[in-house]
């Protein structure tokens, strides 16, 4: 009888849909399913206990062709050992165990809800780290470091960095603004950054005023600014510094208290800079910094996210002040396309009207 034979591409799409439990079943059915299922079952280790991290080790020893696979570590340990003998966490041990085995090459690391504490670790941490060459991506979920020092030295140790995600990243104690400012540098790979931070905003504020990004191409930020004390925070300094090789822009700007109606006070956001005086100009100029986009010259895409609680009333002083900062230095060049995300037609018909007018000519400009 007649059988039917499929392309291996179609089953290798049909493995690649399955749960871990299916994988370990099709890995068995043939020799022409196995490599397929294999990947998809070690391409990504999370390590989320101490016994995981035995099991990791053990493969290792055992099995060095399948940890050829992995491509991304991800660790959330949730154990008191953690806690109590941060040397012996997961995160601290984890540089030592992969540096006798070359052939593990992982592309990502993800951190999950952890406290990391490099300076507390082994005096060869540091050099272990950076034999982790082949990172590339690093994504920071609700990590806290002692100090920005420990997260200056996981960013400076991972080399090759092109990605970094750093969402609700902290610090446990602060540094004076000369020593913050020493231990900063270049991130030379580095071509995409994903931040989210919500006051204090200090870990983020760091990495944004202290470091250079020379080869910065696409940057989203959901940033929340402080009405009060605003002038410490990192974004102005981040527009000056690293806005000429942006190409792709996503920003989302709230403030700290989020439920007071008024608008950002003008200490944060003045007059709009084609109707001050130069005077004006002048005096505001420190002040404005954080919504002074002119900087961004080689910007191709601009993506607002206008989504905000119903119950409150957008403040787009900080937009229509950003966008004609734009068209001080854009381009004919350079086409700009900019895209305002509301959560629904309606929720934009409600919300522009105020705003209509002052927008329109930002855009028309």
């Amino acid at each position: 009888m007649y059988k039917t034979r499929f392309p291996m591409e179609l089953y290798e799409m049909v493995i690649d849909q399955v749960d871990e439990a299916t994988l370990h079943s099709t890995a068995l059915v043939c020799k022409a399913w196995t490599p397929r299922s294999q990947y998809n079952l070690f391409c990504t280790v999370e390590l989320n206990w101490p016994s995981h991290y035995d099991r990791f080790l053990e493969l290792l020893q055992t099995s060095p062709h399948l940890t050829s696979l992995v491509k991304e570590i991800t660790i959330s340990e949730n154990s008191l050992l953690a806690l109590l003998r941060p040397p012996m966490s997961i995160i601290a041990r984890l540089p030592s165990l992969l540096r006798p085995y070359p052939f593990v090459q992982p592309r990502r690391l993800t951190v999950h809800n952890q406290v990391w504490i490099p300076t507390r670790y082994d005096p060869s941490y540091l050099l272990d780290l950076s034999h982790l060459a082949s990172i590339t991506s690093l994504d920071l979920f609700d990590v806290t470091f002692t100090t920005v020092a420990d997260f200056s030295i996981v960013l400076h140790a991972l080399q090759r960095l092109r990605s970094l995600n750093a969402t609700h990243v902290e610090c446990r104690h602060q540094l004076d603004t000369r020593a913050s400012a020493a231990i900063g540098g270049d991130l030379r790979c580095l071509t995409s950054m994903h931040i989210r931070s919500s006051h204090p905003t200090s870990a983020i504020d760091w990495l944004l005023q202290c470091n250079r990004f020379p080869a910065l191409r696409h940057f989203e930020c959901d940033y929340e600014l402080s009405t009060n004390d605003v002038m410490d925070q990192g974004l102005g300094a981040f527009w000056s510094s690293s806005g000429q090789t942006l190409k792709t822009l996503t920003l989302a700007i709230s403030k700290r208290a989020v439920r007071v109606p008024a608008p950002f006070p003008s200490q944060v956001i003045g007059t709009p800079p084609r109707v001050q005086s130069a005077c004006d100009r002048h005096s505001n100029a420190h002040l404005e910094r954080h919504f002074d986009l002119s900087p961004c010259t080689s910007l191709a895409t601009l993506w607002i996210d206008c989504r905000q609680e119903r119950e409150v009333a957008p403040d787009w002083t900080w937009l229509i002040f950003a966008l004609t900062s734009l068209g001080r230095t854009a381009t004919t060049s350079i086409p700009l396309h900019i895209t305002l995300a509301f959560q629904h037609p309606s929720h934009a018909l409600a919300t522009l009207y105020m705003h209509t007018a002052a927008l329109d000519c930002a855009l028309a400009s």
